[in-house]
C-alpha cells in the first residue's frame, strides 16, 4: 500500500549519515562536530543556542581531564527587574546531560546525583528558574532536593525503526484519510520563505484571538544560521493556485527530528495541510533519525492530534522554582499566561 498519495515537490535529499553532534564546554563552543556527545538533542548544541539566543546563553558545565562529564545550558532574561533562568524560544528542554557510565545501578544513581548537584551549584543566583529537561534525562532528584518542584509534562514520539508502511498503518484511519485527500490538492515542498511564515504564524494566533509571540525573528536567524543548514528545514503546502496553507518548522539530528513550530492559515484549515505535513515531515524523518518527536503539547486537542499519528506518550520533567516573592509572583503569572497561550505547532483538530 502506498503511503503517500503525492510526492514533494523538491527532491528528497538522498539517505546520509549525518555526524554526531557535540559541543564543546565552555560558554561560547563552536562547533557540535565531534566524535563524543554532550547534548541529548539539537537543541543543546552551541549552533541552536547561538540562533535563538544569540549572546544570551551560558552552560554549567563539569570535566575530568578534558572529558565532559555533565552540562546543562540555560539562558538569563531580566523582566521588570526579575533574574530568570529559562529557555529561549522554540527550545522546549535544554539538558541536563550526563555523560553515561558502565557499572552497578546503585553506583551509576550515585554519581549521577552527584554531578548534578556539581551542576546546580553553578547556576547563577536566580528570582526564578524554569528548567524542562529533555525526556532522555528522567531523573530530576536532586534538583527537587534543593527546593524545586517538579512538573510532569509530555511529549509524543514516533521510532523510526519500523518500515515506512508499518508506521502509516499505525496511524489512526481518520488521519490517513485526512492526509490523502489533503495529497490530492496540495504539495509540500522545502522552503526558505520567512515572509510566507511570518503571515501563517500570524493567521494562527488571530484565530484563536491571540497576539501573536515575537518567534519570527528566531525562525529567521535559525533559517539563516550557516551551522544550522543541515540540521534544519522548513516545508510549506501550497494549492495549485499558489496560496501557502500551512508550514512546518523541522529540527533534526541523527537521533531526532523534532516538530520545533508550525502554522496554519485560518481560513484554509478545512484542507488538512497540517495533517499533511507531519506525515510528510515523518517520511522525511526515515532514515535520517531515529526518532521523530512532535515536541508535546498539554493542550487536549493537540494531544489528540499527536496521538492519532500512533505517536507513543513520552515523560518530560521540568524543574521550577523561586527563590523570592517577586520571583513567586512571575510564577505565578507564567502559569496563568501559559494556560491561555497558542501553539504555533499545532494541527488542526
Amino acid at each position: 500500500m502506498q503511503t503517500s498519495a503525492a510526492t514533494l515537490d523538491a527532491a528528497r535529499p538522498a539517505k546520509r549519515a549525518l555526524p554526531i553532534i557535540r559541543v564543546t564546554v565552555d560558554a561560547r563552543p563552536t562547533s557540535m562536530l565531534a566524535a563524543e556527545p554532550t547534548s541529548h538533542t539539537l537543541f543543546e548544541t552551541a549552533e541552536w543556542l547561538d540562533a535563538v539566543a544569540p549572546r544570551a546563553w551560558a552552560a554549567a558545565t563539569i570535566e575530568d581531564n578534558g572529558r565532559v562529564l555533565a552540562r546543562l545550558p540555560y539562558v538569563m532574561k531580566s523582566r521588570a527587574g526579575l533574574r530568570i533562568l529559562t529557555v529561549p524560544p522554540l527550545t522546549p528542554w535544554l539538558g541536563p546531560w550526563i555523560a553515561p557510565d558502565s557499572g552497578k545501578y546503585p553506583t551509576c544513581l550515585s554519581r549521577e546525583h552527584e554531578l548534578l548537584r556539581r551542576l546546580i551549584g553553578q547556576l547563577p543566583r536566580v528570582d526564578a528558574a524554569v528548567i524542562p529537561a529533555a525526556p532522555e534525562q528522567g531523573n530530576l532528584l536532586p534538583f527537587y532536593w534543593h527546593g524545586f518542584d517538579l512538573t510532569l509534562g509530555y511529549t509524543y514520539r514516533i521510532a523510526l525503526d519500523a518500515p515506512l508502511e508499518a508506521i502509516w498503518r499505525g496511524a489512526e484511519a481518520k488521519i490517513r484519510n485526512r492526509v490523502r485527500r489533503a495529497a490530492e490538492k496540495l504539495v509540500v515542498s522545502v522552503s526558505e520563505d520567512i515572509d510566507e511564515v511570518g503571515r501563517l504564524i500570524v493567521g494562527t494566533y488571530w484565530r484563536q484571538g491571540l497576539a501573536p509571540p515575537s518567534i519570527l525573528a528566531t525562525i529567521a536567524r535559525i533559517l539563516d544560521s550557516p551551522a544550522l543548514k543541515a540540521h534544519r528545514e522548513m516545508l510549506i503546502a501550497r494549492d495549485q493556485a499558489g496560496r501557502s496553507h500551512a508550514f512546518a518548522l523541522l529540527a533534526f539530528d541523527p537521533r531526532h527530528t523534532i516538530y520545533s513550530a508550525g502554522g496554519a492559515d485560518p481560513f484554509l484549515r478545512a484542507s488538512g495541510a497540517q495533517s499533511l505535513l507531519l506525515w510528510r515531515a515523518i517520511e522525511r524523518a526515515h532514515g535520517r533519525s531515529a526518532v521523530f518527536d512532535f515536541e508535546g503539547s498539554m493542550k487536549e486537542e493537540i494531544e489528540r492530534s499527536f496521538r492519532h499519528f500512533g505517536a507513543v506518550q513520552t515523560p518530560q520533567v521540568t524543574a521550577v522554582v523561586a527563590r523570592t516573592l517577586l520571583g513567586r509572583g512571575y510564577r505565578l503569572l507564567a502559569r496563568m499566561r501559559a494556560s491561555k497561550r497558542g501553539d504555533t505547532a499545532a494541527p488542526p483538530k
